[in-house]
């Protein structure tokens, strides 16, 4: 390996989630205890607009239930919980399949993040959320939230459209995720020039000559081995997303970028 490798920041997709819960404050507050510069995490609002930090709509893969949060009252959302993942990944996690882990609101994340000023976050904006109660309201009720942690936090999604209105309401930085490798979304790449582009590591051609170029920092998704993770960044990958942040850092090399 190069003596002087180029060196990745490790993103936390979802928190800790090979240890936690996703996307709850207990994995967030671990990852950015582990030293975590940046954070990932998924909303969907509920019936009452409220942002909460979740990635499906339907609730049936994290509790169980089949319902969906986009129809569910604020009360009923707080009463519901999520499993810790089984830990095969981590021998020392305090991880077990009877602990649960509360949903939590943007705005008790937001005030988690504060604790940590150098940190940052992506907050991605849910398709479904979008299409339930439509593209400005999701928009800017987010955005209403975020405002006081403006300068911590990214607006990200998969709908372009959304990340397009967030900067025109005053957001600095912005991300898209790539839903599509072909030449119909770099155009919307090239239109867009978003802060930072992420692409699932599946679809990112193996040849960078035959990668987009653009203004934007590449962000991939998800790695959870330190190798791979320098590999990427060899190739001009600069962001890595991991489930797996706690043992990624614990890697001397990765670890020099930590905050």
């Amino acid at each position: 390996m190069n003596s002087n490798p180029v060196i990745p920041i490790l993103v936390a997709h979802r928190g800790y989630p090979a240890c936690y819960p996703e996307n709850t404050l207990v994995g967030y507050e671990v990852a950015l205890q582990a030293g975590a510069c940046y954070v990932e995490l998924d909303i969907q609002l509920s019936a009452h607009h409220t942002p909460f930090l979740c990635h499906d709509d339907n609730l049936k893969r994290l509790t169980g239930i089949d319902q969906n949060i986009t129809e569910l009252d604020d009360g009923i959302i707080k009463t519901l919980s999520i499993a810790y993942p089984p830990s095969t990944i981590v021998a020392d996690a305090t991880a077990s399949p009877t602990r649960t882990a509360p949903f939590a609101d943007l705005l008790s994340f937001c005030q988690l993040l504060e604790k940590w000023p150098k940190a940052k976050a992506f907050v991605e904006i849910k398709s479904e959320s979008i299409v339930k109660f439509g593209l400005a309201l999701t928009v800017e009720t987010i955005l209403q939230v975020l405002q006081p942690y403006h300068e911590q936090c990214i607006i990200i999604s998969f709908d372009w459209q959304a990340v397009s209105l967030a900067r025109k309401k005053g957001m600095e930085r912005i991300g898209w995720v790539i839903p599509r490798w072909d030449q119909e979304h770099e155009k919307i790449a090239d239109a867009l020039a978003p802060d930072y582009l992420f692409c699932s590591i599946w679809r990112m051609p193996p040849s960078i000559e035959q990668r987009w170029n653009g203004p934007w920092q590449w962000v991939v998704y998800t790695i959870n081995d330190s190798q791979t993770a320098l590999q990427y960044a060899q190739q001009n990958i600069g962001m890595i997303e991991t489930d797996t942040i706690g043992v990624m850092l614990s890697d001397p090399t990765l670890k020099q970028h930590a905050c």
